[in-house]
């Protein structure tokens, strides 16, 4: 009698277990995760981890190559008597999800701030329509295209 108590235990808890797997969890809606890689690649790319940056990226994807620019482009511009500053990613849309594909719209925000007694000072605003397509591995993760 114990004995089959035990396994219809094992069992339901088995089938709650595998009926969990792959679903968004509580309270957590699919913008909100794509939102979410979108902002922890920004947040590698302004404390210079490129190589973190590029996981969470599909391999030789748009915003794979994108690291490399963005590499360059701050190397270039922290030279010399200024500082170059990248701010946190701006959504100025909702985050559209159709299928496994997603669209966050965000400005990116780099200043750069000159040394006392250098002269000017200098924003550039970048706007970007980041695709995103949700994997797999790990259940409901999105990766930017």
């Amino acid at each position: 009698m114990k004995r089959k108590v035990l396994l219809s235990f094992l069992v339901i808890l088995l089938i709650l277990a595998l009926t969990g797997c792959g679903m968004v969890p509580p309270n957590d809606s699919l913008e909100s995760m794509a939102e979410e890689s979108v902002y922890h690649y920004w947040q590698a790319i302004i404390n210079r981890q490129y190589e973190l940056a590029k996981f969470y990226c599909i391999p030789d994807g748009v915003w794979d190559n994108k690291v490399d620019e963005w590499e360059e482009y701050i190397n270039i511009n922290s030279q010399g008597e200024a500082s170059l500053m990248i701010y946190e990613p701006y959504f100025y849309k909702p985050t559209e999800v159709i299928g496994d594909n997603a669209v966050s719209y965000i400005w990116i925000f780099a200043h750069k701030i000159p040394f006392p007694g250098s002269s000017g000072e200098e924003v550039d605003t970048f706007e970007y329509e980041v695709e995103l397509i949700k994997q797999n591995y790990p259940p409901g993760e999105f990766m930017l295209k």
